[in-house]
């Protein structure tokens, strides 16, 4: 017989602290879609006759104003039920119907759904940076040998001030300004142990990866950022087993000094199984630490299997806060949410077109499990992670396959060349296609989901 005793207070408290942040994620991501159909609809004057969040049976609902307001039992989607909507449906011709509502309006119904999740996503990336979001500090750790910031003397620990007359806050300015200024000689303003000096240093033209595997031509001084600081020591894992702790600082491994993850790779990610001594600094302590990296299979971009030292830490650098005022709070979120609609629609494309594994499509399970490493990090990460599947969402469900909003609004674009509706067997015939495609790739990713449990 089974004892719910026999499981850990602390496991199941942990289990319920994810699901209640991925329900509430999953909800707020469908309630914000569908309040755009919804909201869009009554501007149009079409009767919206049900607003439900989940399908199947209903566990709770109310009728108000016509419009019948529903949770169901499945909490993965949600519908907003309009007048004369489906295909052969009663009353089609009739006022307030969807299907006699001009096309410029059913175009606006069913585009606002992917529209409200764009704008919710700013919303939530303009709370976050009038709050403040951490962000990491332009101090130096590696200076590559042979480049152009070893040649000019810049050095491990300087601190980036300004370049030019730009004041440098963040690494991420500075690293803009450098990839966006190959063979322009820029001056550094720096910091080091207290003094400020001037540096002029000329990035050069070289070829990098980006997140997709494909190269792109940028400025670089061949520096990166400090970044040593033990900020994540994952459960049963060999650095929580060697008695690494959160706080501490990893001075080296073996004779190789640690200043950010490119050292770290090399020193022990490339080593699976062999003991090494971390170096680590706690409380003011220099201590020594025997771990052994554990073998573990994963992919790279391309999809080919290679085989990692896991360690099961997370590092950071110094850390600052990237705050604006209610102005520019909105400015960094339009640009925020703008740069990550440009990648999600690329690794779209890449994973239509083959470029991206496909196995790396994830489902309810993946949401799951990211949602409750999120959650474990803080409320910040949470509602960050939020707008980027708000996004995501809305990007999804702008694909031209029918029963998806993408696919009405290609009905619609035809209807306005054609001068006349798509007839209702070409449409059903689609829809049905469309459905079949839908539930192919659910099934798919909840087998990838599984796929990544097991393993």
């Amino acid at each position: 017989m089974f004892e719910l005793s026999l499981l850990p207070f602390d496991a199941i408290l942990n289990f319920g602290t994810k699901m209640l942040a991925f329900l509430g994620g999953l909800a707020a991501l469908i309630f914000v879609h569908e309040l755009g159909h919804f909201l869009a609809a009554r501007k149009c004057g079409v009767v919206v006759e049900k607003f439900a969040l989940g399908f199947g049976p209903k566990i709770v609902g109310f009728t108000r104003g016509g419009t019948e307001y529903l949770i169901a039992a499945i909490p993965l989607g949600g519908y907003v039920k309009m007048k004369g909507e489906e295909v052969g449906e009663e009353g089609t011709d009739e006022k307030g119907s969807f299907s006699a509502a001009p096309v410029g309006h059913r175009l606006a119904i069913a585009f606002a759904g992917p529209l409200f999740n764009i704008l919710f996503a700013i919303g939530i990336y303009y709370f976050v940076y009038l709050m403040g979001v951490p962000a990491l500090s332009p101090v130096v750790g590696t200076v590559n040998e042979e480049s152009p910031a070893l040649v000019a003397g810049l050095e491990t620990g300087d601190r980036i001030l300004a370049i030019g007359e730009k004041e440098i806050l963040y690494w991420e300015q500075l690293q803009k300004i450098v990839h966006d200024s190959p063979g322009r000689s820029l001056d550094f303003k720096v910091e080091r142990k207290g003094n400020i000096i001037h540096i002029p240093i000329a990035p050069v033209a070289e070829q990098i990866t980006d997140l997709f595997g494909d190269k792109e031509s940028v400025g670089l001084i061949g520096i990166t950022p400090l970044v040593r600081n033990i900020t994540l020591v994952k459960d049963d894992t060999p650095a929580a087993r060697a008695g690494i702790q959160e706080g501490d600082i990893l001075l080296k491994v073996d004779e190789t000094e640690i200043f950010g993850w490119g050292d770290l790779k090399p020193a022990a990610i490339d080593k699976p199984g062999k003991e090494l001594a971390f170096h680590v600094l706690r409380n003011g302590t220099e201590m020594v630490l025997k771990i052994t990296p554990e073998a573990k299979i994963t992919k790279d971009l391309q999809g080919k299997e290679v085989e990692i030292g896991m360690l099961g830490i997370g590092m950071s650098g110094e850390m600052t806060q990237e705050k604006y005022g209610f102005i520019g709070a909105f400015k960094r979120a339009c640009e925020e949410t703008g740069k990550l609609i440009f990648l999600i629609a690329v690794s779209i494309k890449k994973m239509i077109w083959g470029s991206i594994p496909a196995d790396s499509i994830g489902g309810p399970i993946l949401i799951f499990q990211i949602y409750g490493e999120q959650a474990e990090q803080g409320f910040n990460e949470l509602i960050r992670l939020t707008a980027l599947l708000s996004i995501n969402l809305g990007l999804l469900n702008l694909l031209p396959i029918p029963v998806l909003d993408g696919g009405h609004i290609f009905f619609f674009l035809l209807e306005i060349l054609k001068g006349k509706p798509v007839s209702e067997r070409n449409r059903e015939r689609a829809q049905q296609v469309g459905l079949f495609m839908l539930i192919g790739l659910m099934v798919f990713a909840f087998y990838n989901d599984i796929m990544r449990v097991i393993s």
